[in-house]
């Protein structure tokens, strides 16, 4: 027997507010919110992919006025006007269905349900199966053998679906019952005001007792005591609610199979559409089966103009043609196949004259640069890498777009140079790897850079961008191409005990718990802990098993050891996986690692890491440490680590002008231990390892917004203890307190906060209705003036540093930088000269109201550095 044809349909209103609330609120680069339109494609694409559906349409309501409200004009009435963040989205949402060629509907006087509700029903008569998807419980009426649905439970991706075997499992309910619910209990969300003092409870036996309301109201004399009156009073209110809870089966609207048969988007309007949402990653989805998009159609919907292609001139002798001048060039690089972080270009576009570099025009880099070149580019970094893998000294860049939309905007999720020349009024630039593309795109860097470098300007940042970012990138870029070396036998080595130790875990882990079984698995892990040993169980997963999540495990801890034991596998097999193993894979063939340094990410400002994510690799444990002992000096060198001493509460410090802080670094005391003194009331010289532990968390958590649970958890003290400290903490330290709500007062007086050298990070949710994301941004205010700042320091450091070494004549490298520390790969012969150059140099980076503190180690490898003052001695 063939199976039955699906209809799709989707509630709305109900998945786009959902999907307002998952998502943080965010827009595109002309401030146009999209957050509820994007999370409700997530939701749908998902859907499409999985479910397969022959028909598909979306429902939406019409308005606050329906029949219902006609009938009792309370109904929603308590609801909140929706967000004006929300509400233009709705209307955006359309438009994309629209493109997307999936039909619509919203009719006067109804309601989503409705619609669905008469649609699944007139498909259920011509033989469909109907999926409703919302999270509106009103709609588990509908259910039949012929309707499931799929209620969002959390977020944007965690559902449950229900039929009728399922709605009876969960809520001892048939479908028809939930209109009796409704009635009885009635539905705050709605106003519908059922039977005053009737609870889900009650109402839930009731049902389960007499069947319906009429049944009900059929055996009211069976009931006894105050129950009994309630209903008797009520009934017209049992009777009301019951028809406001009922979805009208027979809303004007018509199932006609053609109009909703599931069809391909109108692929250059929903291209254009995507390209102005600026939903990059959703592209894809938008793009016909050929890769081909209409640029013409599609730089006609998104209402600019269509970029003239010029014709590039293909150039693949060397030296036939050399970068000159304030040069405009794009690099079309790629990986090298088994040499990890060694970037290489296919092609080299020129702008002036249009041309197209490839094969041997590339084999000699020296050829291609005259002296005294400029470049003009977008993300110059990775043909900059190249360059000095090559040897080649590249010149100083005269302007990288990607950098400066970074400073402008630095919340953005990518900066792709077509959307940016589109946001800047210069065209719509197609896509493709032609050599004419690519010339084209070079050609419009140069006016791209002159109204980027005004744009700079009035916002108050082409300083930071002259003086730090953009200086910074060949510094990254040399880092990169120089990489750190790594020792394969330590690595081995590492790999092996850890093997040792997870056997050796797994095997304690199999005694506590009387049975083998797959420790990796999270369902045999719970029916384990929670079934077989009856370890107290919190919360469950989304298909209602046993939740085994490091959150649930560390709670059970210190009274289980088993659940210790789980956590340290866990930590151990990832160590081991992650980090250990993974790293082996990153060895190109000069024997080192070249990570790839982010600097157009972090909204801070901060940078980041990837292939491997140095910033990742765990410090805290023994373990973790450990691994640093695989990165290791060439002969001849040692390792030369510098690292800034509480950095970010020395920033603190600076921002809050607090007495306390400032003294306790101006005369270089341990901040922890002062501050536990001063939490405490005890001399600095009786505060106990506890009490620094306790002070150590708040001065770290209070910046990152930590709350009294977050240090009750983080201290293992109770929520009372952990908000009183607080509160002793903010009055022993009342310019923390102070600054903290300046920067919020700031932040929502402006829509944005700003660091000591001027970098902005926008915060448009810091006004937001909802109290979580309000609060979050909160948060952001407070912590990226602080984080910021320290990053612009360590940026400011970096170009100070490698100035003075190209001054000095030295031959140590800087390697890495992460978190607050830079490492060098340094020449015995040169370690006082680079740890006395260095700390000169780091320490006065930047201006503060209290000092700056670095702390020099030398080693062989990165794990076994101890501290050097050798220099200070000269």
């Amino acid at each position: 027997m063939p199976k039955p044809e699906k209809l799709l349909l989707l509630d709305g209103n109900s998945l786009a507010n959902r999907a307002f609330y998952a998502l943080r609120l965010f827009s595109t680069s002309d401030g146009v919110y999209t957050n509820a339109v994007y999370g409700f494609l997530t939701m749908l694409f998902k859907l499409l992919d999985e479910e397969q559906p022959d028909y598909v349409a979306v429902a939406f309501d019409k308005g606050r006025q329906t029949f219902r409200t006609a009938l009792y004009e309370d109904y929603k009435a308590t609801r909140k006007a929706p967000p004006d963040e929300f509400r233009p989205q709705l209307d955006l949402l359309r438009e994309v269905l629209t493109a997307l060629n999936i039909p619509w509907f919203r009719v006067e006087n109804y309601e989503a349900d409705d619609i669905m509700g008469t649609l699944a029903r007139q498909a259920a008569a011509e033989g469909l199966h109907t999926l409703i998807v919302t999270g509106d419980r009103d709609a588990l009426q509908l259910i039949s053998d012929r309707v499931t649905v799929v209620m969002t439970k959390k977020g944007i991706t965690e559902t449950v679906r229900y039929d009728p075997e399922t709605l009876k499992a969960e809520y001892g309910l048939t479908p028809s019952q939930i209109i009796d619910l409704k009635a009885l209990m009635g539905d705050a969300s709605d106003n519908i005001p059922g039977v005053p003092g009737v609870g889900e409870k009650t109402a839930l036996k009731l049902l389960a007792d007499y069947g319906t309301v009429d049944g009900v109201y059929a055996h009211l004399d069976e009931i006894k005591g105050a129950l009994q009156a309630k209903l008797r009073e009520n009934r017209d209110k049992a009777e009301l609610s019951r028809t406001l809870a009922t979805i009208n089966l027979d809303a004007p609207v018509t199932f006609d199979r053609e109009a909703l048969r599931r069809r391909e988007p109108n692929y250059p309007q929903a291209y254009a559409l995507f390209q102005r949402l600026e939903f990059k990653s959703l592209l894809s989805r938008v793009t016909p089966p050929d890769g081909s998009v209409a640029a013409e159609a599609l730089a006609e919907q998104a209402g600019a103009a269509q970029v003239e292609i010029v014709a590039a001139r293909v150039v693949d002798r060397p030296g036939a043609l050399r970068l000159s001048g304030q040069a405009p060039v794009l690099a079309r690089m790629t990986a090298d196949p088994g040499n990890p972080g060694r970037p290489r270009p296919v092609g080299l576009a020129m702008g002036d004259p249009p041309a197209w570099l490839e094969g041997e025009a590339l084999a000699d880099p020296a050829e291609l640069l005259d002296p005294g070149a400029r470049l003009v580019g977008h993300d110059l970094k990775p043909l900059y890498n190249w360059l000095y893998s090559q040897g080649i000294e590249p010149p100083a860049p005269a302007f990288d777009t990607a950098l400066a939309a970074y400073l402008l905007d630095p919340s953005r999720s990518s900066y792709d140079l077509a959307d940016l020349c589109r946001q800047h009024g210069l065209g719509e630039l197609p896509p493709g790897d032609t050599p004419d593309l690519w010339a084209t795109r070079a050609l419009m860097l140069p006016e791209l850079h002159r109204r980027m470098e005004a744009e700079l300007a009035a916002q108050g940042v082409d300083r930071l961008y002259r003086e730090v970012e953009l200086p910074l990138m060949p510094i990254l870029a040399e880092m990169e191409a120089v990489g750190v070396g790594i020792d394969p036998a330590a690595l081995h080595e590492m790999s092996v005990e850890l093997e040792r130790r997870i056997l050796q875990v797994s095997q304690e882990i199999y005694e506590l718990a009387g049975m083998q079984f797959n420790i990796s698995s999270p369902k045999q892990l719970g029916d384990v802990l929670f079934g077989k040993l009856g370890l107290p169980s919190g919360k469950k997963t989304k298909s209602g098993g046993y939740s085994t999540d490091a959150e649930v495990l560390e709670e059970l801890a210190a009274a289980y050891p088993i659940a210790a034991r789980v956590l340290d596998y866990r930590t151990l097999t990832k160590l081991k996986g992650t980090y250990v193993d993974a790293l082996g894979q990153l060895i190109a063939r000069d024997g080192r690692i070249h990570t790839t340094f982010a600097q157009t990410v972090a909204e801070t400002g901060r940078l980041s890491s990837k292939d491997p994510n140095l910033q990742n690799i765990p410090i805290r444990i023994e373990e973790g440490r450990r691994i640093r002992k695989a990165f290791v000096a060439r002969p001849g060198c040692v390792l030369l680590s510098a690292d800034y001493s509480q950095i970010e509460l020395r920033v603190v410090a600076h921002f809050s002008g607090d007495p306390a802080l400032r003294e306790a670094f101006l005369h270089d005391q341990d901040i922890h231990t002062r501050t536990a003194a001063e939490v405490f009331g005890v001399p600095m010289d009786q505060v106990t390892p506890e009490m620094r532990r306790q002070a150590k968390a708040v001065n770290f958590g209070l910046i990152y917004g930590q709350t009294d649970f977050g240090l009750a958890r983080s201290v293992g003290i109770s929520r009372a203890e952990a908000r009183a400290f607080i509160e002793t903490y903010f009055a022993k330290f009342a310019g923390v307190r102070r600054y903290m709500e300046e920067k919020k007062a700031e932040a929502r007086e402006k829509g944005y906060v700003t660091t000591l050298d001027g970098r902005r990070r926008p915060l448009p949710e810091i006004n937001h209705r909802v109290f979580t994301i309000r609060q979050n941004a909160e948060r952001m205010a407070i912590n990226t003036p602080i984080q910021g700042t320290a990053a612009d320091l360590m940026k400011r450091a970096m170009i100070a540093v490698r100035r003075a070494m190209r001054e000095e004549g030295l031959s140590a490298r800087m390697i890495l930088q992460v978190h607050d520390e830079l490492v060098f790969e340094c020449p015995v012969g040169e370690v006082d000269r680079l740890a006395r150059l260095v700390r000169r140099e780091m320490e006065g980076a930047m201006k503060l109201d209290v000092p700056l503190k670095v702390e020099v180690k030398v080693g062989p490898d990165w794990y076994s550095v101890q501290p050097y003052e050798g220099d200070r001695d000269a």
